[in-house]
């Protein structure tokens, strides 16, 4: 690969200006044994489609003629449940029963295999309807510019000096300059980075095929390593010496992106993405899953954002909105079929959230529009008893809540995405980080997770 394909492909993953690549093990970063996976549904989702139904409530009989008036145009069901946690049945939006069927079994088999390790966070009043400020007021805590993500925050407050310390593939993932960001999502795009000299197919003469089975850099390669050690045994100054060494040591094949590649090779032969659970579905999330897996478990990153879009329904909502609901219900259990997989499940928490939620009825093109309150679910390494804190009303409207219960409480106070943030930074032990005080949320807080 000449050095120009090498850069465009190097800033095509973003990694070009943040990622010291080629960093030898033997002075990397201390390996992080905590992970942070937040999973943003861009756009805006509905979360009374997914985890806080308010079924045929029949409520806004005068803003929609749509199910007369109702937020959901299917009832409750009383089979749906876990713990506290009631999810949404699914509505007959097409006549295609198989579809159905799918996403049905996509909501059941999320809820029923991770219920009881989930806490569903409802009635969160973002105060906006606007994108930008959703993204940034949910996944930083505050609406004002210049606070870093909750990913970011979290990697700068752990492992900083990590090659790819925060993989983002989308979503607000502002770092303030705090954390090497890197945007991988692609294990075609890694496995090029990781040997620039496979070099084959249909572009003409073949240096390096993948398997090795041709492999002409090799001679290279050997004459290159024969120099360096030439070197080292010339030199008589030992600091020249370790310096040479290192340097013989950047350039072999033993680099981080190299184990990276081995891990996702690993990865994607055993943890196979048409096995969980329908073939062809959810494909760029589990892509981007399997690369953030294999860079946690070769020790390269802490924390990460996974994306999918597809939520701004404001027409044809029950169309859109649940074959994407139940595509990031999929790719949030292969990611933890991988995590399992790695061996690090059990230091992984993962995070799911959107900009804000969409308005508690229909519209007159059977959308839902821009609403400012919404919901988030955590998922975490170990179990809660299928949990539940905050509650909004019938009507989808944020309430005073009990900091204690999450409970109504007119005494309380309404649940914000500076309280969540506040409770994940105490969750993720990162609340007491010299970053807390640049960085405070200054509010006080709800024992969400207590």
């Amino acid at each position: 690969m000449k050095r120009r394909q090498f850069l465009q492909l190097m800033a095509a993953t973003g990694l070009t200006a943040h990622v010291p690549l080629w960093a030898h093990k033997a002075h990397a970063a201390a390996a992080p044994d905590r992970f942070l996976v937040v999973v943003n549904a861009s756009g805006g989702w509905d979360p009374t489609s997914i985890c806080d139904p308010k079924g045929l409530n029949g409520l806004y009989a005068e803003q929609s003629t749509r199910y007369d008036g109702s937020t959901n145009s299917v009832d409750l069901d009383a089979n749906k449940t876990i713990g506290d946690i009631q999810w949404s049945a699914i509505p007959e939006f097409t006549t295609d029963t198989d579809v159905l069927a799918r996403i049905e079994g996509q909501f059941d088999n999320f809820f029923n295999t991770y219920g009881n390790r989930l806490t569903i966070i409802n009635g969160i009043d973002t105060g906006t309807n606007n994108h930008d400020t959703g993204n940034r007021v949910v996944w930083s805590g505050k609406e004002e510019l210049g606070y870093p993500s909750l990913a970011a925050y979290f990697a700068a407050a752990t492992n900083p000096t990590l090659p790819m310390a925060f993989i983002s593939n989308g979503g607000y993932d502002y770092t303030d300059s705090l954390v090497a960001r890197a945007r991988a999502s692609s294990a075609g795009f890694i496995s090029q980075l990781a040997d620039p000299n496979n070099y084959s197919g249909d572009r003409g003469f073949v240096y390096r095929t993948y398997d090795r089975s041709s492999d002409q850099y090799s001679r290279v390669s050997a004459a290159q390593q024969a120099r360096i050690q030439r070197q080292i045994q010339n030199e008589g100054l030992p600091m020249r010496r370790q310096q040479l060494s290192q340097l013989f040591g950047i350039r072999g094949e033993d680099s981080n992106l190299g184990g990276l590649t081995v891990a996702l090779d690993d990865l994607q032969a055993n943890v196979l993405r048409d096995d969980h659970w329908n073939a062809g579905r959810s494909n760029s999330l589990k892509s981007q899953a399997e690369v953030v897996v294999a860079a946690f478990k070769s020790g390269l990153a802490a924390s990460a954002n996974l994306n999918i879009g597809g939520f701004d329904t404001h027409g044809n909502h029950d169309a859109n909105a649940y074959p994407q609901l139940g595509d990031l219900l999929e790719g949030v259990h292969f990611l933890q079929a991988a995590l399992q997989y790695a061996g690090i499940a059990n230091k992984t928490t993962v995070v799911i959230g959107s900009d804000f939620g969409r308005t508690p009825y229909y519209n007159s093109g059977n959308g839902k529009d821009h609403w400012p309150v919404t919901s988030m679910m955590v998922v975490h390494p170990g179990a809660t008893g299928g949990k539940v804190f905050g509650r909004s009303t019938d009507a989808f409207m944020a309430q005073t809540l009990n900091r204690g219960t999450g409970l109504p409480d007119a005494g309380g106070a309404k649940l914000t995405p500076a309280h969540v943030n506040q409770a994940l930074r105490e969750l993720l032990a990162v609340d007491q980080s010299p970053l807390a005080e640049t960085y405070a949320l200054r509010v006080e807080g709800f024992n969400i997770f207590s």
